[in-house]
């Protein structure tokens, strides 16, 4: 998706590049799929991978004429739609954030992008150091409006940016209601998410290729599509992943009729290597990091006219711990310590240790859980062991790796993101903040997919999709006793031997192969990096935390592996060394 684009604008677009709509005077698109519909009053451009909509024209024409700007996200496919009717212009991409829209001002006029890069003077846009910083240490998911661009804003997934007369808003087309049941919502999302597979495969025109992992996501999708058509199913192994999973995504193979394309790593392959002249990446990306694994594996599926991933499935066939926490903030504390006790029980842990935690975490919210984050760090107070269950903001050891001028940079967006936040019970909080986590890393990634050959789809990132599951309620779709039972629920024909599966192998052990292996390269990287540079992190912590990392010491890996995609990304963009930021006032 590195050419899949669309932008707009007044004249700041004019010497812009990609292909003019002649229909949509000041509209450009890149290597992207599109279709136009106009009538006297409208106009519509959509954008992305859809099925022929030609029958919808008049629906979506009449829906921008009205205003009804959600009801243009509700076609299939996921896709992105600009309307424009007189002077009112709207643009919206996706639910999940994947087909994302950011903007900046030029003048006294809005310029926005599907693609980051395509905004008029980002390539000369300074990076933002601190919100890079804060993204590392708190996770990016408390500033969804920002980007690591200085000037450059970012529409949230579930969001479309409305420019009328000069005015700019920002308008919910989510349209999530969690009010139904297991039971009750499961037919509805199986076949949302059956259709979703099954038009693609008929618009392929020919065999597609299919991550088959032996994880209940890719290996669902692998047998919707082999139900109409020919898949080539493809996975990476190596001494570090898990055996288990290599013996389910075979049998799902074997279910299929399908041979297996086992890419075998060799330490070449291992994670934390990569190359100066790899595709950059608009934000810092995980897989920028797994270039070689990816290059291996995917090699069978180079050239298909789609790949299918399980990029979503975490997310929108399950829910977590926020349940428990909804459920008390909603009043029904009762059910919520009857299903804690149970799953602490289950698992050999203290049931009252975990229930202090749900409790605190309902009476904090998420704005109190972001002060009192930036109140530790200023005092310097950090609990790197995570609560037990999930929390509404957790600073991470990476926190310890700030220098006091980081500490104070983090601080004040920890304090600006709390001033923003609207009180929301947490698993609704939740599952939107991880829909947008996975739904940037899969945008993220697309410059990369194209240097592998293969051009992913996801359908568990689209709207349709993404509706029906969060249309039933959280704690329905949390599995304490099963894993993942909307799965089994909505589809009751996929074999019982995958839907019972209650476990999924850990790449923790790849994870922390690759670090040794590379711990050479990854201490230059820290070294060098911006983020040190510009005084917000010291490099020595977090440089004795690498070396400490060993098959039975894996605690602050995953800081380290975020550490990681951040100093790649900055030396990615020319930005391994820039002058020290001044003090905050």
């Amino acid at each position: 998706m590195s050419e899949e684009w669309i932008s707009g604008g007044p004249a700041a677009l004019a010497g812009a590049q990609g292909k003019p709509v002649d229909e949509v005077p000041g509209l450009r698109v890149g290597a992207c799929r599109y279709e136009v519909f106009t009538s006297d009053r409208a106009r519509v451009v959509l954008a992305g991978d859809f099925p022929p909509p030609s029958e919808q024209g008049c629906l979506l024409l009449n829906a921008a004429v009205q205003h009804r700007w959600a009801d243009l996200t509700r076609m299939p496919g996921s896709y992105w739609v600009f309307a424009q009717h007189g002077a009112t212009a709207f643009v919206c991409g996706d639910v999940s954030g994947f087909r994302s829209i950011f903007y900046a001002e030029s003048g006294p006029h809005t310029v926005w992008s599907t693609s980051a890069r395509q905004l008029p003077d980002r390539h000369s846009a300074d990076p933002d150091l601190a919100m890079v910083a804060a993204r590392l240490v708190a996770g990016p998911e408390h500033w969804p409006g920002h980007t690591v661009y200085q000037g450059v804003s970012a529409v949230p997934g579930g969001f479309g940016l409305l420019l009328d007369d000069g005015r700019r808003e920002l308008v919910d087309v989510s349209g999530i209601v969690p009010s139904q049941t297991l039971a009750g919502g499961a037919e509805a999302f199986g076949q949302a998410l059956r259709r979703a597979v099954h038009w693609r495969m008929d618009t392929a025109g020919g065999p597609v290729g299919a991550d088959v992992s032996g994880g209940l996501d890719s290996s669902s999708l692998a047998i919707l599509a082999a139900e109409k058509g020919t898949i080539r199913a493809v996975t990476y192994s190596d001494a570090h992943t898990s055996r288990e999973d290599l013996d389910f995504a075979r049998r799902v193979a074997e279910h299929i009729h399908t041979p297996l394309e086992v890419g075998e790593g060799t330490p070449s392959h291992l994670p934390f290597g990569w190359s100066p002249t790899q595709p950059a990446t608009e934000q810092p990306a995980a897989a920028s990091l797994t270039m070689a694994q990816h290059h291996l594996y995917l090699r069978p599926a180079k050239g298909l006219p789609l790949h299918f991933t399980g990029n979503g499935g975490d997310v929108v066939l399950d829910s977590c711990s926020a349940a428990w926490i909804g459920m008390v903030q909603d009043g029904e504390r009762r059910a919520a310590r009857r299903e804690v006790t149970g799953w602490a029980r289950a698992r050999n842990r203290a049931p009252s240790d975990l229930w202090r935690a749900v409790t605190r975490a309902a009476a904090t919210g998420h704005a109190g859980a972001l002060m009192d984050a930036a109140t530790a760090l200023e005092e310097g107070r950090f609990e790197a062991r995570r609560p037990g269950v999930w929390s509404w903001c957790h600073l991470g050891v990476s926190a310890t790796w700030l220098t006091p001028e980081g500490r104070t940079r983090v601080a004040e967006l920890l304090r600006q993101a709390a001033q923003s936040s609207v009180p929301a019970r947490a698993d609704l909080a939740e599952q939107n903040m991880s829909l947008r986590l996975v739904g940037a890393d899969a945008r993220d990634t697309a410059p990369l997919a194209k240097s592998w050959g293969i051009r992913p789809v996801h359908p568990f990132l689209d709207n349709e999709v993404v509706r029906t599951a969060f249309a039933i309620r959280p704690a329905e779709r949390h599995g304490v006793a099963t894993f993942k039972p909307l799965l089994a629920a909505s589809l009751p024909h996929l074999p019982p031997w995958l839907t019972s599966r209650r476990s999924k192998g850990s790449f923790t052990r790849q994870l922390t192969a690759g670090m040794r292996h590379h711990e050479q390269e990854l201490a230059h990287l820290i070294r060098t990096s911006a983020l040190v540079s510009a005084g917000l992190v010291d490099p020595q912590p977090a440089l004795t935390a690498l070396s400490r990392i060993t098959g039975t010491h894996a605690g602050s890996l995953y800081d380290l592996q975020r550490l990681a995609m951040s100093c790649q990304w900055l030396a990615s963009h020319g930005h391994s060394a820039l002058p020290r930021l001044e003090s905050a006032c």
